[in-house]
């Protein structure tokens, strides 16, 4: 289940624990976190799932209830969330991100640029006039790292997957570090972001 909007959403239920997990951060991090409870419950609901509050994990990741996966994320534009069943997905993984160059040095953390298919996928998405490929691969990591996170707790950090970009919108991951996994996942790119998505199926 995915549930998207636009803009902040400050109207919704949320309760007074999460109020206090973002009592002390900036107007604009307290908008995000909100909108994104009011989402999750909007996503859980639609799940036939009534829940009380969502806490954060000392990783920053939500806690979900007992039984299901998911992930949220915000961007300039676009505030989502996407939750599914556990017994159906390991770990859900969504990101989005500006679609454009990245800072120096976040390219190199990502990507192990020595390692042909990962240079490949970015040149095929460059030929096929996708102009910040490197955004699409920084989405992917983004929810590779929180599908696992999703499946397993703790953090794992965005340079922890192999991440392969194919020009047909989808994407390759195997682990680059830790247990090993492997999954494939979507990308695309609409106007000024970059979206990634990844289910990790049950055994």
């Amino acid at each position: 289940m995915v549930v998207v909007t636009t803009d902040h959403d400050l109207d919704g239920v949320v309760t007074d624990g999460e109020r206090d997990a973002v009592a002390t951060a900036l107007p604009e991090r307290r908008a995000e976190f909100v909108t994104g409870r009011v989402l999750a419950r909007r996503a859980l609901a639609g799940m036939g799932i009534q829940c009380g509050a969502i806490p954060v994990a000392r990783s920053g990741a939500p806690v979900w209830p007992d039984g299901v996966v998911g992930s949220i994320t915000h961007c300039v534009g676009l505030r989502a969330c996407a939750v599914g069943r556990r017994d159906e997905h390991v770990g859900i993984g969504i990101d989005a991100t500006p679609a454009r160059a990245l800072p120096v040095g976040v390219l190199t953390r990502i990507a192990d640029l020595d390692r042909s298919p990962v240079v490949a996928g970015l040149d095929a998405l460059r030929r096929t006039g996708v102009e910040s490929p490197d955004s699409v691969l920084l989405a992917a990591s983004e929810a590779v790292a929180k599908a696992r996170t999703s499946a397993h707790g703790g953090w794992y950090g965005i340079d922890g997957a192999h991440v392969e970009l194919r020009p047909d919108g989808s994407f390759a991951v195997s682990a680059r570090r830790g247990r090993p996994f492997g999954g494939t996942g979507r990308w695309a790119v609409d106007g000024r972001t970059a979206f990634a998505a990844i289910a990790l199926a049950g055994r």
